[in-house]
């Protein structure tokens, strides 16, 4: 009997995350990578005024962590290519929309390894005695963040599988198709810490967030299948 396609996404999700862990340097290469970053950060730019520290902590710590996710993101499919595993799906009845949700479930939870240790870390490096950083109001907006960075990672990197210049083309695709999603976060990021709080113009951004993640698993979802079908 056919598996249904949520059963096929569990053992899907189930066999990624097997993988992810005997490969353990995929998991800890984007986190050391992180943390190097912000290291460089803390020491480049010293000592810093408390109204300046908190732009600084939230540019600082976002960029980071979309740089480190970039390079998760860019070898999501590395596996599958080198088993040939897009060849394989067109004689195996497996749901394409499975695969993705997997595949987003994966980078969703890789992701997220990655964020909250980058904002725990920066916050400890840009600690004031009058400052509160670390906030779990705005972790949960840079995992609303991870959600349509995720999906469009995903995308890409399907589209870009079989790129014979991959690793110039992804960049070049993924850092500006980023812009409107980073900007609400840091926006809503930087007016929830400033008011201590969830206010109306942090809800304004929050809105702009959800409403770019819902687009970006909206497509990824739609396009992943053709995306397939053509690799």
């Amino acid at each position: 009997m056919r598996a249904s396609p949520w059963q096929q996404y569990a053992v899907l999700v189930k066999q990624g995350l097997r993988a992810e862990l005997v490969d353990k340097e995929r998991i800890v290469s984007p986190i050391l990578f992180a943390l190097t970053l912000l290291l460089l950060f803390a020491f480049a730019l010293g000592d810093l005024d408390d109204a300046l520290r908190l732009k600084v902590y939230l540019a600082e710590t976002m960029l980071t962590a979309l740089f480190a996710l970039q390079v998760s993101f860019s070898r999501l499919f590395e596996p599958d290519r080198q088993d040939r595993v897009f060849d394989l799906l067109r004689t195996y009845p497996l749901s394409h929309t499975s695969l993705f949700l997997a595949k987003y479930t994966l980078v969703s939870l890789l992701g997220s390894a990655t964020l909250i240790p980058t904002l725990l870390f920066g916050a400890f490096l840009n600690q004031s005695p009058k400052l509160q950083l670390f906030s779990w109001t705005v972790v949960g907006i840079a995992l609303l963040a991870l959600a349509g960075l995720g999906a469009l990672g995903v995308l890409l990197s399907a589209l870009t599988l079989k790129a014979n210049a991959r690793q110039i083309l992804y960049p070049l695709l993924y850092f500006p198709l980023t812009t409107p999603v980073l900007l609400a976060a840091i926006q809503s990021s930087r007016l929830c810490l400033e008011a201590g709080g969830l206010t109306p113009d942090v809800n304004s951004w929050l809105g702009l967030l959800v409403a770019f993640d819902c687009i970006y698993i909206t497509l990824g979802i739609l396009l992943f299948t053709e995306l397939v079908d053509e690799s």
